[in-house]
């Protein structure tokens, strides 16, 4: 499978370690496809306004878009301009291969769509936090494992301030958190996205979480329990990579 992915910003040196964003989705689909697959991926780097071409696009069989610091609803910068003008044309035509998102690329897929993506009034939201799925979500078996019993919730990594205020016709809300109430959109076979990290293992969320520390973007308190329930959690992103793998097998 050939698999484009649009890098949505810079390497950051606290997390050089495990590159940028396009090298964290490249370990994570990596270590989560199914043996004897072949994975190829290009990763086009938009922030630096680097783009594959419409018809490149027909080409691939998935697109995922990685996270950013950067707004999905910023109306001056000209690459997310772009990028949303690209993603709108991909989501409503015929032809094209299905999308991933995560974070800020689930927030530009919403965006894309109409929908209204701002700061969240609840405040940021971060570290290893609850997931709650969706009755539909549970009954369409999305992050369900086949044989077992339904689960309602799972543990993701979370880093953001802005999040999704509704939804876009046709779409299934994945879950809620406790301060997010739109985690994720599905449409089958086209798009699968979440407002969470599946890439990030806990120790980035934690060196993240330090780091905004660092800039005074958060309180010593804060970042201590956020680090302290994050490492006393389970982190689910890996298996809800899995589900990534499934929409580009247009297996959901």
């Amino acid at each position: 499978m050939k698999i484009a992915i649009i890098n949505a910003d810079f390497a950051q040196e606290n997390l050089a370690k495990y590159g940028d964003f396009a090298d964290m989705a490249v370990t994570m689909l990596e270590q989560t496809r199914d043996f004897g697959d072949e994975a190829e991926y290009v990763t086009y780097n938009a922030h630096k306004d680097q783009f594959p071409s419409i018809d490149q696009l027909r080409s691939y069989d998935g697109i995922y878009i990685t996270g950013s610091k950067f707004d999905a609803f910023d109306t001056s910068i000209g690459w997310i301009i772009r990028l949303r003008d690209m993603l709108s044309t991909i989501l409503t035509t015929d032809g094209f291969p299905p999308v991933a998102g995560v974070c800020f690329g689930h927030q530009i897929v919403a965006a894309s769509l109409g929908c209204r993506v701002d700061r969240n009034v609840k405040g940021f939201e971060g570290g290893i936090v609850s997931v709650q799925l969706t009755p539909e979500a549970k009954r369409l078996g999305l992050l369900q494992k086949p044989g077992e019993n339904p689960v309602d919730s799972i543990q993701m990594a979370d880093v953001h301030n802005d999040i999704v205020y509704d939804m876009p016709t046709g779409y299934t809300n994945i879950g809620s958190s406790s301060k997010c109430s739109i985690q994720g959109l599905y449409k089958k076979s086209k798009v699968f996205t979440l407002q969470s990290h599946p890439e990030f293992v806990t120790d980035v969320v934690v060196s993240i979480l330090h780091s905004k520390r660092t800039q005074k973007l958060l309180e010593e308190a804060q970042v201590k329990k956020m680090e302290q329930d994050s490492l006393m959690s389970v982190n689910d992103g890996y298996f809800a990579a899995t589900f990534i793998w499934k929409l580009y097998k247009l297996e959901i």
